[in-house]
């Protein structure tokens, strides 16, 4: 993460493919004034240890603070059984709507996979809607009624429109 400007990503992407790194997934946005980016690799042991030990001279080019984990390959990620779902939740901007519907999952058991959120400001009316839209795993001992119950509760005391649905592939 740090000051967004013209052609990071491509320095970024540059600096992994000249030591053979593979960028599996990744994801990059301009919060503010500032880029940021997760990203998941892949590639030989030897070429991610070099990759590891070469980073403070991306650091220095750039001026981006990055930070490194290791983590298992998403092929040996211990999941249950699960259905994936997609959320979409729009309302007037307000506080603790991530919260209430991030909440309500965490109660049941489920797994957010994916989360995105954004406020914009209508055009026509000019008040500031915000949308979430998150991708969750419904596990089999969670009834989708008990589900769309608790939701139907949030979405009519913050006066939310809150939609789920299975997917198949995002």
């Amino acid at each position: 993460m740090g000051p967004d400007r013209p052609g990071l990503a491509k320095e970024i992407a540059n600096f992994f493919t000249a030591r053979g790194i593979n960028i599996e997934r990744s994801r990059g946005c301009v919060l503010g004034n500032e880029f940021g980016m997760i990203i998941l690799t892949s590639g030989s042991t030897d070429d991610l240890e070099r990759f590891i030990q070469d980073l403070d001279s991306l650091r220095q080019k750039t001026g981006l603070e990055i930070h490194v984990r290791k983590t298992k390959a998403p092929s040996h990620r211990e999941a249950p059984p699960s259905i994936p779902y997609k959320l979409v939740a729009t309302s007037i901007d307000h506080p603790g709507i991530i919260h209430r519907i991030c909440k309500c999952l965490q109660e049941k058991g489920i797994n957010i996979d994916d989360i995105s959120t954004n406020v914009d400001d209508n055009p026509v009316t000019g008040a500031s809607v915000f949308q979430m839209t998150c991708y969750f795993s419904l596990p089999p001992a969670v009834k989708i009624v008990d589900l769309k119950n608790a939701l139907a509760r949030i979405s009519d005391e913050d006066n939310i429109d809150i939609r789920f649905r299975a997917v198949i592939n995002k």
